[in-house]
């Protein structure tokens, strides 16, 4: 998979969501309506192991239920809204959980798309990595091209590599050495981290074959400086309010910036 051929490459963290239900259809589309072809979502799984868009283990935040997700039905859940009410009131209470497989199905009519898709530890702990990955892998066999598995599991990544060519990214959970040495091993396509845990100032970020995505950007002058540290991609929950923003930076720069 080769970098992104824009200027300022931009990911849609949990798709549109300042502004839709994060982890949603909606979100996602937003997003990618808005111009931002690479889409993260979360991905935790039911009591009867159906892969769903959901970043949290529970339901309170978003559907204000205090149940997890992996001891209720797929069933169960399609009454569920997940219009995330602390944020929204009700204005997507018809709102539903959706499915991986219907997130998929978006991917033939929107071929720029790129979904980077998170194994959620909690399912993993709950029903075993194995189990998590047979879940996954049929579903997107058909689109190993847009799709790209990540996750903070070191182990859930070496097995998805194993039985899959497909793409893959760690979520680092530290910036040290351990954690290099591990990411030279697993040699990722994608090497993702909060930016609070890059290391000080004019320290070089580590190289290799992969690209570094950082999140979560505030605002275009935080995003340039991640860009000059060397950050491939990054990430916004915001993200199409960001690519204005940072359209609307580059200019002023043009415009500022003398001739001959």
């Amino acid at each position: 998979m080769s970098k992104p051929p824009v200027r300022f490459p931009l990911m849609a963290h949990r798709g549109y969501a300042s502004v839709h239900p994060e982890n949603t259809l909606e979100a996602l589309c937003a997003a990618g309506e808005a111009g931002i072809t690479l889409l993260e979502f979360d991905v935790q799984l039911t009591r009867d192991h159906i892969p769903v868009l959901l970043h949290d283990a529970g339901l309170k935040r978003t559907a204000g239920i205090d149940r997890l997700v992996c001891h209720i039905t797929l069933a169960e859940l399609q009454a569920v809204g997940v219009g995330f009410p602390a944020q929204f009131g009700d204005s997507y209470q018809d709102v539903r959980l959706p499915t991986l497989e219907q997130a998929l199905e978006l991917l033939p009519a929107h071929p720029d798309w790129v979904y980077f898709i998170e194994l959620k530890h909690e399912s993993i702990e709950a029903f075993g990595i194995e189990l998590v990955v047979d879940q996954l892998l049929p579903l997107i066999y058909e689109h190993l091209d847009q799709c790209v598995i990540i996750s903070f599991d070191y182990n859930c990544l070496l097995e998805v590599c194993r039985r899959s060519d497909v793409h893959v990214g760690w979520v680092l959970k530290q910036y040290d050495e351990v954690s290099q040495q591990q990411a030279e091993a697993l040699d990722p396509d994608f090497l993702l981290v909060n930016c609070l845990r890059l290391p000080e100032l004019g320290t070089p970020l580590w190289q290799g074959a992969w690209q570094w995505v950082s999140y979560e950007a505030i605002d275009a002058g935080h995003a340039r400086a991640l860009y000059a540290r060397g950050v491939d991609i990054v990430s916004s929950m915001a993200a199409p309010e960001l690519k204005r923003e940072l359209a609307q930076s580059y200019t002023a720069d043009a415009r500022d910036t003398p001739l001959g």
